[in-house]
């Protein structure tokens, strides 16, 4: 859709005509919306006062695009959608700022570089969500009388929970009337408010009180007015309704709260909206694609994994499944070796006294398994590994000449994760991650930081995976003191810019101990997962009163590194298993050779080439199936995802040959059996991703 369309708007108009123009009369709605209408209203114009008063002078400002292009602006009057007007850019959604998201209609500030982003990027679609599910909490709200407690978007689509008493929703009639209301090309005002303010504003809603109060972390909340209802969304936004044309209600199910008294009757309805039919279009392809590859499908296909209610989220690896599990961890282990990491484990089990060391009990006991124990002990099985990587540091003095100590730990985590949030193994209560974490000076923080950034590279590359660097920076609110911040993050961005790989600012996300660099891979079909963290902690050391000796003989604090890979195992096999679609490469695949003998007296001689590849550590497998006919055996293999399928008969057996075909159905021909051997272990010991040799 055309950008330039869309922009003669009155969200480009000034505030005041924005207040009486942008948005219809209230006076139509219910007494609680109207109200609610007139104090962000008023609280609006509070703030449109302010920042009349403390707006600078204009100055000139310097826009570079994204293609090389510089446009000129002005402070505080040019904006994004401006510059996609001179410029003549069709299509974009939001924009970004010198890194930062930042949406179409606000106006720019500074000279900056701003990328112009559309439905087909990651951050396009996800401003599109957010601003249907907005359009969703406005239809549910206004015409079937739904109180909303929040409306949301995941990378899967929209969402809105919310309370509807004795009426039944029709999936297409709610799909009518958000289409209705997006026409009406509704501009979105948003305001920045305080907690005094979203009690004032929302004082007639328990929901969205009690959502508040469970969540609210900084010392504001976006608000938005879209029409006449109020959603409560991060943010950015679409300028205005109108650039969504389609929309597509998907499932209507339960939500569980921390309040299980008002969540009886809780619901969620979940769909997805498009700026046009095409994008819906490519949307479904993509959908049709992800259930082919949907990896709870292939587990079950190929019979890696299940679960079972007896262990809700924990899942149960079969052998084959398991074969891939260790293959994995064997994989970084070998790294571990190479890289100067260690192997440490610890118990599972701790009491509380630990995690209220840590800081943990009190951010995120609600999501710990606890067990009482004789004398009424309280113990928590463990959710993360750093706090007991923190007592064996402890155990004795540390000398500089032992940093950095780097340690690695396999061992299970638990997560109480709520039951309607787990999803095969993506999100799991049970998992083991590759956890390693690093105590280091902070004179060799920068070394560090690029170390684990090219073990990332190095993992990355084999998987065939592309990937870039978020620079996620300081959060609010946060520990620490701001000069330790600045430093913390120049200094990762030094990192990054001696990595050389591309890296954007995240601003904001770090996390409240410390800034980090997370790395977002991309799939075979496209699709975003962020597994691999490195994140500095200054907390943890200071907690535990973390000591050093150095070359003068003083106690120094050491720095901590969280560092992760593959993250969970469980997650990763879960993209691995959709990024290959289930055709896994040779060196982890569980399924690796099929024997085939054919006639005569070959089944002895099949036998004799099962032994030779399992005693070389090959998964081998052998059909004897009598009734089945060449091709039939042949196709079984192809199906179930061998990588290699080795013909036997008497030809074979005379000569010492196997006669290869690949997965794919490419005839390799007759080979000599120890050849092929030679030839399997190599591609499988380089862990390499090609099928011939």
């Amino acid at each position: 859709m055309a950008v330039t369309q869309l922009f003669r708007l009155v969200i480009c108009r000034s505030t005041a005509r924005v207040t009486f123009h942008a948005h219809r009369s209230y006076s139509q709605v219910s007494p609680v919306l109207s109200e609610r209408l007139r104090v962000f209203e008023s609280l609006r114009e509070k703030q449109g006062n302010k920042k009349r008063v403390e707006a600078a002078e204009n100055k000139a400002l310097i826009i570079r695009l994204a293609d090389g292009r510089t446009v000129k602006g002005t402070a505080g009057v040019t904006t994004p959608v401006s510059v996609c007007q001179s410029a003549r850019v069709k299509g974009a959604l939001v924009s970004k700022v010198n890194g930062e998201l930042w949406e179409l209609g606000r106006p720019l500030e500074a000279d900056c570089e701003l990328q112009l982003l559309g439905f087909d990027t990651l951050e396009g679609r996800q401003t599109a969500w957010r601003t249907g599910a907005c359009i969703l909490g406005g239809v549910l709200e206004g015409v079937f009388g739904a109180e909303v407690y929040r409306e949301g978007a995941s990378e899967l689509g929209l969402y809105c929970d919310h309370l509807l008493e004795n009426n039944v929703l029709s999936l297409s009639d709610v799909e009518e009337r958000c289409k209705a209301a997006a026409a009406l090309k509704l501009p979105l005002s948003r305001l920045e408010l305080n907690a005094d303010e979203i009690q004032e504003l929302f004082q007639n809603s328990k929901l969205r009180l009690q959502l508040f109060e469970e969540e609210m972390n900084g010392p504001t909340v976006s608000v938005y007015r879209c029409g006449d209802s109020i959603a409560v969304c991060n943010g950015p936004l679409l300028p205005h309704t109108g650039l969504l044309k389609v929309f597509k209600m998907l499932q209507l199910s339960t939500v569980t709260l921390t309040s299980q008294a008002e969540s009886q009757s809780l619901m969620r309805l979940f769909g997805v909206a498009f700026p046009g039919e095409k994008d819906k279009e490519v949307w479904e392809r993509e959908q049709e694609e992800a259930r082919r590859r949907d990896h709870r499908r292939i587990g079950t296909d190929q019979e890696l994994f299940f679960f079972n209610d007896v262990s809700p989220g924990s899942c149960f690896f079969l052998p084959k499944g398991a074969h891939i599990y260790n293959t994995l961890t064997d994989f970084i282990k070998s790294e571990y070796r190479r890289r100067g990491f260690t192997e440490v484990m610890t118990p599972t089990l701790y009491s509380t006294a630990l995690w209220e060391r840590s800081g943990h009990w009190e951010h995120y006991s609600e999501n710990m398994f606890t067990v009482t124990s004789e004398g009424s002990q309280t113990y928590a099985l463990k959710p993360m590994n750093c706090p007991a990587h923190c007592l064996m540091f402890e155990q004795r003095v540390r000398s500089w000449r032992e940093l950095p100590l780097r340690w690695a730990d396999f061992g299970a985590l638990h997560r109480n994760e709520l039951s309607g949030a787990l999803g095969g193994l993506t999100r799991v209560r049970r998992f083991c991650q590759d956890d390693a974490h690093i105590f280091c000076t902070p004179e060799q923080l920068e070394e560090e930081i690029v170390a684990c950034l090219d073990f990332v590279r190095s993992v990355y590359k084999v998987f065939g995976f592309s990937f870039h660097c978020l620079l996620s920076t300081r959060p609010t609110p946060c520990l620490g003191e701001p000069e330790q911040w600045d430093n913390a993050e120049q200094q990762l961005e030094r990192s990054l810019q001696q990595f050389g790989e591309r890296w954007e600012l995240n601003p904001g996300d770090g996390a409240f101990y410390g800034p980090k660099v997370d790395i977002q891979i991309k799939d075979a079909l496209g699709r975003q997962h962020q597994c691999a963290t490195i994140q500095l902690d200054f907390q943890l050391p200071i907690r535990f009163d973390l000591h050093y000796v150095r070359q003068d003989g003083q106690l120094h604090r050491p720095v901590m590194i969280h560092r992760a890979v593959l993250g969970s195992l469980e997650r990763m096999i879960a993209i691995l298993a959709e990024n290959f679609g289930g055709k896994w490469p040779l060196w982890l695949s569980p399924a690796q050779v099929m024997v085939v003998p054919v006639g005569g007296n070959s089944e002895s001689y099949a036998k004799q080439v099962v032994r030779q590849f399992r005693e070389a550590g090959f998964m081998v497998d052998l059909n004897e199936d009598q009734g089945a006919t060449l091709n039939k055996k042949i196709r079984s293999a192809q199906l179930a995802q061998y990588n290699y399928i080795f013909v036997v008969g008497d030809k074979e057996s005379e000569s010492g040959t196997v006669n290869v075909r690949s997965r794919g159905g490419k005839q390799l021909g007759k080979r000599p059996t120890d050849e092929v051997l030679m030839s399997l272990t190599q591609l499988r010991d380089t862990r390499s991703n090609q099928d011939e040799f």
